[in-house]
């Protein structure tokens, strides 16, 4: 009865083993995977930082340009209607020019605090994706560790089970096993038993 279970202990001892081992190796091809998502990720995110920062500047241009336009448009006025550039006349284009520029800094601005959030973003996403990285690793390690000692408890359940069977360490002549004096393949003694 004991001896039936010994196998059974092996093969459970076996299976468990391989389990752990293979749980390592997918935790650490998962973050992998994870680790280049996030590295995709981190690209998409500062392509579009770029891309905010180009939109940025073509709507400052827009900007100054309509700004040009707006005080050339004013002189225009002003010289029609033959009012000389100074005193209120300049005080309305000198404002005008400052709120021009506030608003063409203040677009410049929003596309740099865009850029920045999603740069950020990148930096984030490369560091979820070594540590995701890291964790497979990690995980695969700890799963080698399992195995061995899984390996090592299913050694020490055998050798519990058989010593208490008295099936360790026989020698099997001692069993009534007799030498026939050939050998197999690997030059190992045939023994055969008596009353076979």
């Amino acid at each position: 009865m004991a001896a039936a279970v010994i196998p059974l202990l092996i093969a459970a001892g076996t299976v468990a083993t391989v389990s752990a081992i293979q749980q390592g190796r997918a935790a650490e091809a998962q973050g992998r995977t994870q680790e280049k998502i996030a590295q995709r990720n981190a690209d998409i995110a500062l392509k579009q930082a770029e891309e905010e920062k180009q939109a940025a500047a073509a709507q400052a241009i827009a900007q100054e340009r309509r700004g040009r336009a707006l005080i050339g448009e004013q002189r225009a006025k002003f010289a029609k209607s033959g009012v000389e550039l100074r005193g209120s006349p300049l005080s309305v284009l000198v404002e005008t020019a400052e709120e021009l520029e506030a608003d063409r800094l203040s677009i410049l601005r929003t596309g740099s605090i865009a850029a920045g959030r999603n740069i950020a973003q990148a930096g984030i996403f490369r560091a979820q994706g070594s540590a995701a990285k890291a964790s497979g690793t990690a995980t695969k390690r700890a799963s080698v560790l399992s195995a061995v000692g899984t390996g090592l408890s299913t050694a020490a359940s055998v050798g519990f089970v058989s010593s208490r069977t008295g099936t360790t360490n026989k020698n099997p002549l001692a069993s009534g096993a007799k030498d026939t004096g050939r050998k197999d393949r690997f030059g190992n003694p045939i023994l055969s038993r008596s009353g076979r």
